[in-house]
C-alpha cells in the first residue's frame, strides 16, 4: 500500500510525463522477471537487505530516459518528487549510491536481462492495443556508437605472455571508417516494427565487423509473426536473400549493383520503393541518440553498450505509445516519437 507520503504528494506528479509513463506498464509483471538477482533471496542469508529490485530497475530507467550519469541519478532521486512517487523511494530512506546503481545495472547484464525486459514490455503495448501485433513487417538497420573512452594506442606488457597493442582502455571498441570519418567503438543495430515503428531487438557488435553478416542473427532473435525484412544494400547478399527464403520471410533488401552488372530499371525502381519506408528505422535511431544520448556509449564492453541501447529502446517505446495515447484522448495533441 502507498505510504502517507506518496499519497500525499500523488496529485501533484500524476499528470507529469514522468508518470504518465510510469501508468502504462504492469509493474508487477516486470518484478516477476527481476527475481534472483540477489542471491540472499535464494539462500536468506544474513547481512544488509538489498533494495527492492523494481525500485532500482524504475530508477535506472529514469537514468537512461533524462540522460543522467549514476552520481546525477543518485542526487536526482533525493531531491526530485516524481523521481520518489516512480520508484518508491521517499525522504528519510537510505536512496542508493552512485556504485550501488552501477552495480545493479551491471547484474542485470551479468542475467541477460536487457532483451528480455524489452521484449516483456513491448509484448504488454500489444496486449493494450498500443502496437500492431501479429504478422508485420521488420526494418533493420545499424548506427555508429562512439566509445565512452579515448583512443589511446599503447603496449601492454604483461607478467605472462606475449605483449599485446591496446586501443583503448575499452578493449571490445574497433575501429570503422565511415564516409571521410574514422569512429573507434560499436555499431548497433536495431530491428523497428514496419507498422507502428517501435524498436523491438537491439544488439551491438565492434565497429569493425560487417554489417551485411549480421542480418540473419537478428532475424532470428525477432518475435514470430515476421513476414518481410527491409533493409538498405548494405545488407544486400546472395546468403542473406537464401536465409530470408528459406525462413519464409519477404526479401525486401535493396539491390546492389555489382561491377559489369548495374541495377536493372526493376531494381531501381524497387529500392525506391523499400526507401520510402525505411524512414521508421531513422527516425528511431534519432529518437535514441536526440531524446536518449545514445550517440556515444556510457560503458565499455559489448555487453553492457548493448544493455544501454535496450534501455534507450524501452524509454523509446514508452515515449512513443504514450504520445499514441494521447492522440487517441485528445486527437491533434502529441506527435511521433
Amino acid at each position: 500500500m502507498p505510504s502517507f507520503f506518496l499519497l500525499g504528494v500523488l496529485p501533484q506528479v500524476q499528470e507529469t510525463p514522468t508518470m504518465k509513463l510510469h501508468a502504462l506498464l504492469d509493474w508487477n509483471d516486470i518484478s516477476h522477471k527481476l527475481k534472483g538477482l540477489y542471491r540472499r533471496e535464494e539462500t536468506h542469508g544474513g547481512g544488509q537487505t538489498p533494495y527492492d529490485p523494481l525500485s532500482m530497475f524504475k530508477a535506472m530507467l529514469l537514468g537512461q530516459w533524462h540522460g543522467l550519469s549514476d552520481t546525477q541519478l543518485e542526487q536526482a532521486l533525493k531531491v526530485r518528487i516524481d523521481f520518489m512517487v516512480f520508484t518508491g523511494f521517499e525522504p528519510g530512506m537510505d536512496f542508493p549510491d552512485a556504485t550501488t546503481l552501477c552495480r545493479f545495472r551491471n547484474r542485470l547484464v551479468h542475467a541477460k536481462l536487457d532483451q528480455v525486459l524489452l521484449r516483456r514490455i513491448t509484448g504488454q503495448l500489444e496486449r493494450q492495443g498500443l502496437k500492431v501485433s501479429g504478422a508485420r513487417g521488420a526494418i533493420i538497420d545499424a548506427t555508429i556508437l562512439q566509445s565512452a573512452a579515448r583512443p589511446d594506442r599503447h603496449i601492454d606488457v604483461p607478467d605472462e605472455g606475449d605483449a599485446q597493442i591496446i586501443d583503448s582502455a575499452d578493449r571490445e571498441a574497433r575501429w570503422v571508417k565511415k564516409g571521410a570519418s574514422a569512429f573507434y567503438g560499436y555499431r548497433g543495430y536495431a530491428a523497428v516494427d514496419s507498422e507502428d515503428g517501435y524498436v523491438e531487438h537491439v544488439e551491438v557488435h565492434p565497429a569493425n565487423e560487417a554489417e551485411v553478416n549480421k542480418l540473419v542473427g537478428v532475424v532470428d532473435r525477432l518475435a514470430p509473426g515476421v513476414e518481410a525484412i527491409l533493409a538498405d544494400k548494405g545488407y544486400a547478399s546472395q546468403a542473406n536473400r537464401e536465409a530470408l527464403a528459406q525462413r519464409g520471410i519477404g526479401d525486401l533488401i535493396q539491390h546492389k549493383a555489382q561491377r559489369n552488372a548495374p541495377l536493372q530499371p526493376w531494381q531501381r525502381q524497387a529500392n525506391r520503393l523499400i526507401a520510402t519506408l525505411r524512414f521508421k528505422v531513422e527516425q528511431a535511431f534519432g529518437t535514441l541518440k536526440r531524446r536518449f544520448h545514445l550517440s556515444r556509449a556510457r560503458y565499455f564492453g559489448v555487453a553492457k553498450v548493448q544493455a544501454q541501447m535496450c534501455w534507450a529502446a524501452l524509454g523509446m517505446n514508452l515515449l512513443k505509445a504514450h504520445r499514441k495515447l494521447e492522440q487517441i484522448h485528445c486527437p491533434g495533441r502529441g506527435a511521433p516519437a
